[in-house]
């Protein structure tokens, strides 16, 4: 079980990484059973499933978020479990990745791929453009185009890329996950795309602030070391909290 330093030492170590590297990073102290490369493999789906999990087990099922309505700008107050939010049969429990299918009669092509994991949004980081970028995904996570009519090898179209995009969407539904909406002031519904490994780390550098400042206290009051106070339990360490009050 991760203690109070290990998630400390986790939000240090993701201070000035990228949203993916955190995201690895919080995984890693939730499991540290689990190696580097096995989380580089994670299909993203996969990878969010276990965040949100995470989630319920650090701060609860219930996630609250404000987005400001697009039609009449309003801001919206919104809570979610997110238990509920986990998709699929399976709800993100399978750790393959899988390799699928598209086939496109128009273009007389057969393309198989596999679903976008963790080691390709970091390759990402270093794309000029969003062009470069999905150049580069194309290129990881395609692993063959053949012809439907003779399955020679086969170039892949530009004109295809829209399509391929959607069935790798189809493919780990849980990588895209959309939240809905509803504006009270206008009765507006939209759909924002959710990001659950920018919320949970926002969750966890606004409880590493909480608890340095927890530590700050009781080291000054009672001279304690910080390694001291985070072995304690929370519960302890707001019962001293409270001794120190005014």
């Amino acid at each position: 079980m991760p203690t109070a330093a290990d998630w400390l030492r986790a939000w240090e170590r993701g201070g000035d990484a990228s949203a993916a590297a955190r995201s690895l990073y919080l995984l890693g102290a939730a499991d540290q059973a689990t190696d580097e490369d096995a989380l580089l493999q994670l299909p993203l789906g996969r990878r969010d499933a276990l965040l949100l999990r995470l989630h319920a087990r650090l701060f609860g099922r219930r996630l609250d978020g404000v987005a400001r309505c697009p039609a009449c700008k309003a801001v919206v107050e919104v809570s979610f479990d997110a238990h509920a939010l986990l998709t699929g049969p399976d709800a993100g429990d399978d750790t393959s990745a899988g390799v699928f299918e598209l086939q496109s009669a128009a273009h007389d092509l057969r393309v198989r791929f596999r679903p976008v994991n963790c080691a390709d949004l970091l390759a990402l980081q270093d794309c000029a453009d969003l062009i470069d970028a999905r150049g580069l995904l194309l290129q990881r996570c395609v692993i063959e185009t053949t012809k439907l009519s003779s399955a020679a090898p086969a170039s892949l179209p530009e004109s295809l890329q829209a399509e391929l995009a959607q069935a790798m969407a189809a493919a780990d539904p849980q990588a895209d996950l959309q939240l809905a909406f509803h504006c009270p002031e206008c009765a507006h519904d939209w759909e924002p795309a959710f990001d659950i490994a920018r919320f949970l780390w926002q969750e966890l550098h606004a409880w590493a602030l909480r608890l340095l400042r927890d530590v700050d206290t009781l080291a000054r009051h009672y001279h304690w070391s910080e390694a001291d106070i985070l072995a304690m339990t929370p519960r302890r360490r707001q019962a001293y909290l409270e001794q120190c009050a005014p």
